[in-house]
């Protein structure tokens, strides 16, 4: 028996995808999915299914409140975190029920990008090649590469831990936070691989690296929690004086204007200097 929890903001047309794509499975297992929805003002049907409870919420609460709520009127052990525009094209509950049935105290799958219209997207084949898209199922994986786009967790566990941390606010940094805090408090994380969860990320390059610029309250809070961060992120090599060389605007300039064209090893090398660019703009704000 397990709950699913999905946090959504006006964005009807990706959870009814999502919500859609959990019904269309064969799960032999009782479930619930219980919808948070962030959007006062905006009308989410129950889907016309006994299993789906929609949770309103009387003012935007951001993404950890919306999931710590949800998370708090479930009724079954372990809870599925799952963003709101994921597809699930196969039965994960079942591998990730394995695992924590093995020991695991927290399970969590890697996504693959798409865009909506079904256009290329170097950004999305970037991304797809990073953290723990690089590792094997089954296996423990760096807690900083947790995501919460399809995830598990035992909930006496989570409650045990804290939950959600509810001081993050917009966009960033809130899943390695969580992952980094189930590996502190001595729980067992694991990994199921998958070609079959697709996340539909439209965002082109320059709205990514926007996002990361401006998540840097989120990121100074994160490494003042968990000090052990500095090093996972490159804090010191980030904020010392050969960086400010390294990332000077002029640098930093010629290599956006690269970007748009940028494809292959010179292209990921490129957007990788362009993230860390990001992270350190985010850090000197």
């Amino acid at each position: 028996m397990f709950s699913i929890v999905i946090p959504t903001y006006n964005r009807p047309e990706a959870l009814e995808r999502t919500v859609g794509s959990i019904l269309r499975l064969d799960i032999r297992d009782e479930f619930e999915i219980v919808i948070v929805n962030d959007c006062p003002g905006c009308v989410i049907s129950g889907f016309g299914d006994e299993r789906v409870t929609v949770v309103n919420n009387g003012q935007n609460l951001g993404r950890s409140k919306s999931r710590n709520r949800g998370a708090a009127v479930c009724k079954h052990p372990v809870l599925f975190f799952i963003d709101d525009d994921i597809e699930v094209k196969e039965n994960l509950f079942e591998k990730h029920l394995a695992e924590l049935e093995k020991g695991a105290d927290a399970v969590f799958s890697n996504v693959v990008n798409v865009r909506t219209d079904g256009k290329y997207s170097f950004l999305n084949e970037f991304l797809n090649k990073r953290g723990a898209n690089r590792s094997g199922s089954g296996r423990e994986v760096r807690s900083n590469y947790f995501t919460t786009a399809f995830c598990s967790i035992k909930k006496p566990f989570f409650d045990r831990i804290g939950k959600f941390d509810e001081n993050f606010e917009g966009y960033g940094w809130e899943d390695p936070e969580l992952g980094l805090r189930i590996a502190s408090s001595g729980g067992k994380l694991s990994f199921v691989r998958t070609k079959n969860l697709l996340h539909y990320h439209d965002k082109d390059v320059f709205e990514w690296l926007e996002q990361i610029e401006n998540s840097g309250k989120n990121l100074k809070y994160l490494i003042e929690k968990h000090p052990g961060f500095k090093k996972m992120i490159k804090y010191n090599i980030l904020t010392s004086v050969l960086a400010s060389i390294a990332f000077n605007p002029f640098f930093v300039w010629s290599e956006r204007l690269k970007a748009k064209s940028s494809r292959g090893f010179f292209g990921r090398i490129n957007y990788s200097y362009l993230f860390y660019s990001a992270v350190r703009k985010s850090l000197i704000k």
